[in-house]
C-alpha cells in the first residue's frame, strides 16, 4: 500500500519504443489552447523543486527530438520530468485540468502577513 502523504503522482513521461506503455504526447496536443494558460503552466513546471538526482542521460522530445534534460520536478503532489514544461509551451500539449489547476493557484497572489520581528530578534551564532 502507498502511503499518500509520501507518494508522489508521476506525470509527463510519454510513449517511446522502451516504453510502450505511456501516452503520446501527440494525443493530448490542443492547438487552441491558449497561449496564456500554456505559459502560465509551463512556467509552473519550470518552478518546481528539483529533485536531488538527475536521470541516467538527457531525455529528447518525443515530437522534435530536441534535449530536454535529466532532472525531475515536483510540487509535492506531482513529480515531472524537466521537460514536460516544454510539451507543454512548444508543442501545446495540455495537461489535465487537475494539474492546470494546480497551476492557476499556484500562480495567485496571496495575502501574505510578514513578521518583521522574528528574524530581527535572531542571534547569530559564536
Amino acid at each position: 500500500m502507498v502511503d499518500a502523504r509520501s507518494s508522489l503522482r508521476l506525470i509527463g513521461y510519454w510513449w517511446s519504443h522502451d516504453a510502450p506503455e505511456w501516452p503520446r504526447p501527440q494525443d493530448w496536443s490542443d492547438p487552441y489552447w491558449s497561449l496564456e494558460e500554456r505559459d502560465l503552466v509551463a512556467l509552473y513546471l519550470e518552478s518546481g523543486q528539483h529533485m536531488p538526482y538527475a536521470t541516467a542521460g538527457l531525455s529528447l522530445c518525443r515530437l522534435c527530438d530536441k534535449p530536454n534534460g535529466s532532472l525531475e520536478f515536483t510540487d509535492g503532489v506531482f513529480l515531472w520530468p524537466q521537460g514536460l514544461a516544454h510539451y507543454v509551451r512548444e508543442h501545446s500539449v495540455r495537461l489535465p485540468d487537475e494539474i492546470i489547476k494546480r497551476a492557476q493557484q499556484w500562480a495567485e497572489p496571496m495575502n501574505w502577513e510578514v513578521d518583521l520581528t522574528w528574524w530581527r530578534e535572531q542571534k547569530a551564532r559564536g
